[in-house]
């Protein structure tokens, strides 16, 4: 089981002067949040959009999980909204200047940010019995 943090930071989710839902990660990254004909996208997108309203903002966990009973093994991006982190689902993983837009899935699952946090510190064991087994172990059955 592996639980890799990708990258963490701040957040912004606003509505743009032309009522397009911008994702900015850490100040840095910029994401428009649109509905494709075969479901939502997240697309690269540069800085120039003026914020109408923001919507939502707080912290971000961006995250790959491997053999984890938790989670798909896929990455996610973790966005918390009050006291609790909404997962969403980037199956292939999140755009780049080679591949601008990708496909997401929006669950309606979240999590207490209490319980996220202390998780991505120490993830739960694939199965059971596996925190008992001697690291060699476990790697040979895999």
């Amino acid at each position: 089981m592996a639980v890799r943090i990708i990258d963490k930071g701040r957040y912004e989710l606003f509505k743009s002067n032309h009522r397009h839902r911008i994702l900015v990660l850490g100040g840095r990254k910029w994401y428009a949040l649109i509905r494709g004909q075969r479901g939502p996208l997240i697309v690269r997108t540069d800085s120039d959009h003026v914020k109408a309203e923001t919507l939502q903002r707080g912290r971000y966990y961006y995250v790959d999980f491997r053999n984890d009973p938790k989670f798909e093994d896929q990455p996610h991006l973790l966005l918390q909204k009050g006291e609790r982190y909404r997962e969403l689902i980037l199956p292939n993983g999140l755009p780049t200047n080679a591949d601008p837009q990708k496909r997401i899935v929006l669950t309606r699952k979240s999590i207490a940010a209490a319980e996220l946090e202390r998780y991505l510190r120490r993830p739960s064991p694939s199965g059971p019995g596996d925190a008992r087994r001697p690291r060699r172990a476990r790697q040979a059955a895999r």
